[in-house]
């Protein structure tokens, strides 16, 4: 016998349960299928069935179009009319709005809305699922106006060069397209009907992204957001558009949270897990920032006309540069929590995911981590909270290029090297960022740690003698000698990035002026002075 309230939940989710079924949050759902409208419920329990026999994300698609499609006989999508028989209530509040293309709009969404309520499948990365499912849009029967008016705005219309080769007076097709090259690095072809559904999208997400409780009000609310981005965008505009980090490594309650200066270090909430950040279970925080988004050119392709590649291939350099800069904020904020770290118990995070909410990519743009490893989520005590922000704010003011080997490489021995003899080479690599030369290279940086780290100058030659037996492990490796074993190579891991967080705490915090040298001169003012 098939357990249709189990199937109802586990295939639609509570939230979508409860606004279908016209239930409160007040009332328990527990047998909520013995009252329930059985017409509603022989019509969610047949669409779940059919995701449960194929095991398939099509059937998930499947259902969301089904649920969306518009009935003209009612006067609205399928989702709304099972919560009508349900006695439910759909008078919503109506949007007052001189915007021609906000208002088409609000009357597409009004009747789609719900399905956003429903989670993506178990095995689906992020929410694209739902990307795949411009059904309800493009049945809906305020499309037409929604595609023209789109078109006729004086901003929006950029997005979509005029095709000389469609009549003046033609009906503008929604599956109308141009080529663009954004930013973020995920440019190619769009589609009016996909950056419609995008938008729409894209506002359920900043929704989530600010803790509330799905709503119409609070959709509508945030597409009108979404769409002042997308007008900027197409206007040339930069646009600092959200952007959360999953990470691991470190571990912050849900309730807590560090303000820095370019955004929020917090706790994962529990609806990230699943929309924004996959189910990622190894992230203990994010970070929520922004993305300097922009639209660097748009195109139509002709056949046989351009190499479709060419125009991307000229804005290579300016995308890298632009990915690269959002990173190296990051990087700061990583290093940041490290210095803080206190003895083994490394704050050692790693980007295992990211979503930037990317009105000009459906379902934003999202990427996850591959690497081979991920650290222990080490818990961050408030205690902390208010070294962490002043290192922080040391690195942001006073970071130097020329340290930027060393913080690129202690952060990846710490969080994402998995062979401790690989962990070893970065962390000599940060120590040689620090304090090389081109001669002399092992002495000046193990004399020049030894000096800055060990104030006792009868304890410092000692120092620099077992540094420099550490150096020789990788000498010995590099030149083909036997690895040691993973015992001894695990307690050199340990040391020499103990000896580099050391190092760098040291430079920002108490030896700030040794930043601005390049690291040979570094060398040289540590090793001469006194």
């Amino acid at each position: 016998m098939i357990d249709v309230e189990g199937l109802l939940t586990a295939a639609y989710g509570n939230d979508f349960i409860r606004y279908v079924l016209a239930v409160s949050e007040s009332e328990d759902l527990h047998g909520i299928t013995e009252r329930a409208n059985q017409t509603v419920l022989n019509t969610l329990a047949s669409l779940a069935l059919s995701s449960v026999n194929t095991g398939s994300i099509d059937a998930s698609v499947l259902a969301v179009t089904k649920l969306s499609q518009y009935m003209p006989g009612e006067g609205t999508s399928l989702v709304q009319y099972l919560r009508k028989l349900s006695g439910g209530d759909l008078s919503l509040d109506n949007v007052e709005t001189d915007d021609a293309v906000f208002a088409a709009l609000v009357a597409v969404t009004r009747d789609i809305w719900p399905v956003y309520l429903i989670p993506p499948p178990g095995n689906q990365r992020g929410a694209g699922f739902f990307m795949s499912n411009p059904a309800g849009v493009i049945q809906h029967p305020k499309s037409k106006d929604l595609g023209r008016s789109f078109m006729e705005d004086p901003s929006l219309s950029k997005l979509f060069p005029k095709d000389d080769s469609r009549e003046q007076d033609a009906p503008i097709p929604l599956m109308e397209s141009s080529e663009w090259v954004v930013n973020s690095g995920y440019g190619g072809t769009r589609q009016i009907v996909g950056v419609i559904t995008g938008l729409i999208f894209d506002a359920r997400l900043r929704v989530q992204l600010g803790g509330q409780k799905l709503t119409f009000e609070g959709l509508t609310a945030s597409l009108r957001d979404s769409l002042n981005a997308l007008r900027s965008l197409a206007n040339g505009q930069v646009v600092d558009v959200p952007a959360i980090i999953g990470l691991s490594g470190i571990n912050l309650a849900q309730d807590q949270e560090i303000q820095f200066t370019d955004g929020t270090l917090r706790g994962v909430r529990p609806p990230e897990r699943g929309i924004l950040l996959n189910g990622f279970g190894e992230c203990g925080a994010v970070y929520e920032t922004t993305y300097p988004l922009r639209i660097l050119h748009i195109f139509n392709l002709e056949p046989g006309g351009v190499n479709w590649a060419k125009p991307f291939d000229k804005y290579r350099a300016r995308i890298e540069e632009a990915v690269r800069s959002f990173e190296y904020s990051l990087e700061k904020v990583r290093l940041a929590l490290l210095l803080c770290s206190d003895g083994d118990d490394l704050l050692a995070p790693k980007q295992e995911s990211r979503l930037i909410l990317d009105p000009t990519n459906m379902g934003g743009t999202t990427q996850w981590s591959v690497s081979e490893h991920t650290p222990t989520n080490t818990e961050l005590a408030p205690s902390k909270f208010q070294e962490v922000v002043a290192t922080y704010d040391v690195i942001r003011k006073k970071h130097p290029e020329s340290l930027n080997i060393a913080m690129k490489r202690i952060l990846s021995a710490a969080s994402s090297r998995r062979d401790s003899n690989d962990a070893l080479i970065d962390s000599l690599i940060a120590w040689e960022n620090m304090f090389g030369t081109r001669t002399e290279t092992t002495f000046r940086v193990t004399a020049s740690l030894a000096k800055i780290l060990e104030g006792d100058s009868g304890k410092r030659l000692e120092l620099q003698k077992e540094l420099n037996k550490l150096y020789a492990v990788r000498s010995a490796m590099v030149h083909g000698a036997k690895e040691p074993d993973p015992d001894t190579a695990a307690r050199n891991r340990k040391r020499v990035i103990s000896v580099a967080i050391d190092g760098l705490r040291c430079l920002y915090r108490e030896r700030p002026e040794l930043l601005i040298m390049s690291p040979e001169d570094r060398s040289k003012t540590v090793l001469l002075e006194g």
